[in-house]
């Protein structure tokens, strides 16, 4: 998520973390820059000047290509020189120049914006600082207050292993002596780095331990200063060390930081510019003083709806709605936020193809475009078939839900509709059933293969419950879920295998009869519409909808995969009774669906009259009935004759176009 829009992507886990008081930042010589404090090879230079080696000297030699702004070879590093300082006009003359150039910032009359962001966001859930820096400037002392007794310096560390907290200020490398002082311990020699991190490894062992405990952030490195190299080998010489709880910012494209920063197995987080970093902190440090109001105002910026805001913060409203406690907000507003968010919501929506209408200046919409978030990938090339795998899909499980307990069980599940679901999720299901008066929330619905058994029935409940819905919309929701409920509108159907195979085994027991009247049963099927509705929900109420904007609706009969179902004489009436009960339960649902006129295939094929001579869809099961009736017409015509007067016909408003086909 990033705070502004050219910040830094910070992870979703990171900042979870944070808000839980487990996170603490290790900082660098950046951190310190702004406040007039050199960086390593400033430091460097203040102390070569100091002593003016000789040229040809292996000091002078080795420091040489350092400030060559146009030298780009291989540099001897830093800390190696430090240890040629330190041979040649010895360790605390060496230590004594680096105080004295570190004096220079005036620690104490300095405010330091950056040391107080760094000290709000790296707390405790008390507000208590937790800063670990390999800085010997007491800034963040100044910076915080810190208390006497919150001030460690090596090898004194923190036990976190016993359960010592580190507030307070860790000076990992040494702490700034006062100027008298008789000894200036710093870590800035290779041998000093080595004794630190890897023969006494003090160093080392508290880094570990903080790891086991904290998520840490580096920040004011970079992945070729000294300390990250030193730390890093040092966690790492067993091959043992899991820093997947170690992150790092760094300047630079987002790809070349995340390569250099993957070798040391650390997570990287790019930013363009110093000053886009220090914009997110202070953005981060607001939120972390008061997480639960940073999430109302994220709140109150959904309520403007997708299309007003922009990509980053669209990401910002996602990441609210990927955690529990935000989803629950998000659920409980109200207003509530639009319904329009589904389409961010929904990776299938989010990234679906373009549309567009009809003719040379036809309007185009692109999804991705309207609705993506900040770091959403490109669209992939259309035969991509995984094309919205690419894009982080919010309403399904994800990691740091919860796992319904019942999911796995063989037995003893909660009935349909009240299944269990991630907490999460079940908020997510609560706001959309508050919006079932937008056709946005229908549109959707409309494009789903399977709705979860929890929102179908709270559907049905707010159905149930309001009375001042929109009458269309009150009829697109009633289509929904019985559109929804059959499970043939979503997977192949094989029931008709099964049937035969069930006749053939067992012949037409009453149990066969109820699975050939199920699965002979019409169908409310529905075609998505084309053009630009193709992928642009509605914007206007549904008084402004045109009768397909949602869908087209249609009638369709099951596929029998060209089966052929011998009926015996004995069943020959329930079956074709069940045969009548379908026709008219498809009359009554085209009647629902205003189609009013439809073409069935002629009933008498050898006639040169008006009606279709070939099969159309349902014909088939059409001529079944007719087959159905002329047998009924040889074996009980009686029967026949006494049925149809009290049938009379299969609707009253609906019309056949057909070759003088009784009914």
């Amino acid at each position: 998520m990033r705070f502004v829009e050219n910040g830094p992507n910070i992870p979703d886990l990171l900042l979870e973390r944070r808000d839980q008081g487990r996170v603490v930042f290790l900082c660098g010589a950046g951190v310190s820059f702004n406040a007039g404090m050199p960086t390593f090879v400033g430091l460097t230079k203040h102390v070569i000047h100091s002593f003016d080696p000789p040229k040809g000297s292996a000091i002078a030699s080795s420091f040489g290509p350092w400030e060559d702004a146009e030298y780009h070879g291989s540099k001897t590093p830093l800390d190696q020189i430090f240890h040629l300082l330190h041979q040649e006009y010895g360790r605390e003359d060496v230590n004594a120049l680096v105080a004295e150039r570190l004096r220079q910032g005036a620690p104490g009359e300095v405010e330091s914006l950056e040391h107080k962001l760094i000290a709000r966001i790296s707390s405790d859930q008390e507000g208590n600082p937790q800063i670990v820096t390999t800085n010997f400037d007491r800034l963040f002392e100044h910076a915080v207050g810190v208390e006497v007794g919150k001030v460690y310096e090596p090898p004194a560390f923190p036990d976190i292993r016993m359960g010592v907290p580190v507030t307070g200020v860790t000076y990992l490398h040494g702490r700034l002596q006062e100027p008298g002082a008789a000894h200036h311990p710093y870590i800035l020699s290779s041998a000093d780095f080595g004794r630190a991190y890897l023969s006494e490894g003090w160093a080392t062992s508290f880094i570990r331990s903080l790891l086991e405990s904290y998520t840490v952030v580096l920040v004011g490195y970079q992945a070729e200063d000294p300390p990250v190299k030193y730390l890093l080998q040092g966690l790492n010489h067993d091959g043992m060390s899991d820093r997947s709880n170690l992150y790092a910012f760094d300047k630079g494209l987002a790809e070349e930081i995340e390569a250099k920063w993957r070798d040391r197995g650390v997570s990287a987080i790019a930013y363009n510019d110093h000053s886009d970093l220090w914009q997110c902190l202070e953005a981060w440090a607001e939120r972390a003083n008061d997480p639960r109001a940073w999430r109302s105002k994220l709140v109150d910026l959904a309520r403007r709806g997708p299309r007003n805001v922009a990509a980053y913060e669209r990401g910002q409203v996602a990441h609210l709605v990927r955690t529990t406690p935000g989803a629950r907000l998000f659920a409980n507003a109200d207003p509530s936020p639009p319904a329009e968010w589904l389409c961010v919501f929904d990776a299938f929506c989010r990234a679906s193809k373009k549309s567009s209408g009809y003719g040379e200046d036809a309007e185009t919409f692109d999804p991705l475009e309207t609705y993506g978030l900040d770091d959403d990938p490109p669209r992939p090339p259309e035969s991509d078939r995984q094309t919205q795998r690419l894009h982080d899909h919010l309403l399904e499980w994800r990691r740091g839900d919860t796992n319904p307990p019942t999911f796995h069980r063989l037995a003893g599940r909660q009935p349909e509709g009240f299944e269990d679901i991630p907490p999460r999720l079940f908020h997510l299901v609560r706001w959309i059933i508050k919006l079932l008066h937008s056709p946005v929330t229908a549109w959707w619905a409309l494009r789903q293969n399977g709705l979860h058994p929890s929102l179908t029935e709270g559907v049905r409940r707010e159905l149930r419950r309001r009375s001042d819905l929109h009458q269309q919309a009150r009829r697109n929701w009633n289509l929904i879920l019985e559109f929804q409920s059959d499970h043939r509108n979503f997977k192949w159907d094989h029931g008709w295998f099964e049937l035969k195979d069930r006749i053939n085994s067992e012949g037409w027991s009453t149990s066969v009869l109820r699975q050939f009247e199920a699965l002979s049963a019409p169908i409310l099927s529905r075609n998505l519409p084309l053009g630009i509705d193709a992928s642009m929900p509605p914007f206007g109420s549904w008084d402004e909808l045109g009768s397909k904007e949602l869908a087209s609706w249609a009638v369709k009969f099951a596929d029998t995969h060209g089966e052929k179902i011998k009926v015996p004489d004995e069943v020959l009436e329930s079956v074709f009774r069940i045969a009548e009960s379908h026709l008219r339960r498809a009359s009554g649902l085209l009647e629902e669906l205003n189609r009013t006129f439809f073409t069935t295939l002629t009933c008498y094929p050898g006639r040169e009259i008006d009606g279709e001579d070939r099969d159309r869809d349902g014909d088939a099961n059409f001529r079944q009935f007719l087959g159905l009736f002329a047998r009924m017409v040889e074996y009980r015509p009686a029967l026949l004759r006494a049925h149809a007067p009290s049938r009379g016909q299969l609707t009253t408003n609906t019309t056949f176009e057909s070759s003088n086909c009784s009914r």
